[in-house]
């Protein structure tokens, strides 16, 4: 009989650790490496366990062959190669056969989530869906038809069909359908399946048939911040599932202030797991650690420049771009959007290589000619110079070379010579370094929608209240959705948690 243990945790308790402690135990006790398969929606999970487990046990990564994304999992097992997939310029083509717009986006190897918000984008999405929460087409159109028509929606995903059969291709939904329909049979004595929460019903079928014939099962997750439902996350399978239970108990992120607000946005929360949690502690006395919740009535309330690390969350990228940036911008403060930072990598090399010759240093003769992308012909250096013709046999240059046989003009400061960053780019950089800023540190602000911030967190977290029209409509059950996005928002904040009030007529309450 398969015994199945829950690891169920609250906001920075440590789930994915105590998982990996899990691993290592079955390592030191003699399981053997290829007969354990540790599962992940997400990538870093997994590539973090199969790390850490090569590391402490010498292995490599072919002894490991179950670390794996659900999606990476089915696509080794199966067979497939990368051009046999439904992606990129195949979906561009298939676009041009239907008639229908389509981005070629597709969806990520990781959460197989489509991206694209072309009425083809959001049919691919609306079938995917289907597929992955075991309905039919027409029982989610029902639910939620996205103002499309259905015989549009019904022709485009049949042809899409008939498209991926003729040349043998396969999406992400097909990989996990594929699998769960073939005769692979895993030799897995354990099984440890992580974000549990945000698996869909075909995943749980993938995991289903993995844990056939283990001996041990092991569930972390946390049904609180499933935050994934809109992508087919069947949250109630984590929520109705047997087995032990063992509840981590102790935050070590979360203080008692913002814990407050998170536990108040978590009773909208209906069916979820009963459990409960400890605040952050402070490690040298051993007492909880208040925080501090602020509420405010707009961005511009905020000290963006303190230096304090913060991350400016909202429900849709729309209020990140409209409001948020544009403050950061004029303010001169440097953040980062994404993973990019607001000062392009290009541009921060061009302006420490002008500022290395101005200093009488000698610099490598690729980046001095990068350099030249950012300086005007005439003004910053004579035609025919671009590409250095006369220098490119040595390896580094001076000012002085570049003046003699590079054709250099431009002299003065970076944001004098390099004339072709453009103005209000050279404006926002001034700005920001005689703030005390620096181009070459990562900045402090960071900008992300909620979703993106999972597994995130930062001292300060900055919430935007306002959401979409369409979020701002929806059914107690997605509300209920909502309640948990916002919860996994709030509980990013490891001491400080400030709420902006809407700025619009569409928000969450809290």
């Amino acid at each position: 009989m398969v015994r199945r243990l829950i690891v169920n945790g609250a906001p920075g308790s440590g789930k994915t650790t105590a998982l990996l402690k899990y691993v290592e135990d079955e390592l030191a006790s003699g399981t053997p490496p290829d007969r354990i398969g540790f599962i992940s929606f997400t990538r870093r999970a997994a590539e973090e366990a199969r790390e850490r487990a090569m590391t402490k046990f010498g292995l490599t990564s072919k002894q490991l062959p179950y670390f794996r994304t659900i999606h990476s999992f089915c696509f080794a097992t199966l067979g497939i190669n990368s051009s046999e997939m439904f992606e990129g310029a195949k979906i561009k083509e298939c676009a041009d056969w239907l008639g229908v717009e389509m981005s070629g986006r597709a969806a990520s190897a990781e959460e197989g989530v489509v991206k694209g918000y072309l009425a083809g984008d959001r049919i691919l999405f609306m079938d995917n869906l289907a597929r992955v929460r075991g309905v039919s087409l027409r029982e989610q159109y029902a639910q939620d038809n996205d103002n499309l028509s259905w015989v549009l929606v019904e022709r485009t995903a049949r042809g899409m069909e008939e498209f991926k059969r003729k040349r043998g291709l396969h999406d992400f939904t097909d990989l996990l359908q594929e699998f769960v329909n073939s005769d692979f049979c895993a030799r897995i004595d354990v099984l440890i399946v992580d974000e549990a929460q945000d698996l869909s019903w075909l995943q749980w079928k993938v995991v289903d048939k993995l844990a056939e014939g283990a001996r041990r099962v092991i569930v972390g997750g946390d049904d609180d911040q499933a935050i994934f439902i809109w992508g087919g996350a069947d949250v109630q399978h984590f929520v109705r599932m047997d087995g032990d239970v063992r509840v981590l108990e102790q935050s070590w992120r979360v203080p008692r202030a913002v814990q407050g607000v998170a536990m108040e946005i978590l009773s909208r929360v209906k069916s979820r797991r009963e459990k409960t949690w400890k605040p952050r502690t402070d490690p040298k006395t051993g007492r909880e650690v208040e925080g501090e919740v602020r509420r405010v009535g707009s961005l511009d309330e905020i000290d963006f420049g303190s230096g304090e690390e913060t991350m400016v969350l909202s429900r849709n990228l729309s209020h990140l771009r409209d409001d948020a940036m544009p403050l950061l911008t004029s303010d001169g403060i440097l953040y980062e959007f994404r993973g990019y930072p607001s000062v392009k990598r290009s541009v921060v090399d061009a302006i420490l290589t002008w500022e290395r010759l101005r200093r009488g240093e000698s610099v490598p003769v690729p980046a001095a000619e990068k350099m030249y992308e950012h300086l005007a012909l005439g003004t910053g250096f004579q035609r025919g110079h671009k590409k250095l013709p006369g220098l490119q046999e040595r390896e580094e240059v001076t000012d002085a070379d570049l003046r003699k046989d590079g054709g250099l003009v431009a002299t003065g400061i970076w944001h004098e010579a390099l004339e072709k960053i453009d103005r209000s780019d050279r404006a926002y950089m001034v700005k920001a370094l005689r703030s005390g800023q620096k181009l070459t540190e990562r900045p402090s602000v960071k900008l992300s929608t909620i979703h993106g911030s999972k597994g995130g967190e930062a001292d300060h977290v900055v919430l935007v209240r306002d959401v979409a029209y369409r979020t701002s409509r929806e059914t107690p059950d997605q509300w209920e959705a909502e309640a948990r996005v916002f919860y996994v928002a709030a509980t990013r904040a490891k001491q400080k948690l400030t709420i902006v009030a809407p700025q619009t007529r569409h928000s969450y309450e809290m």
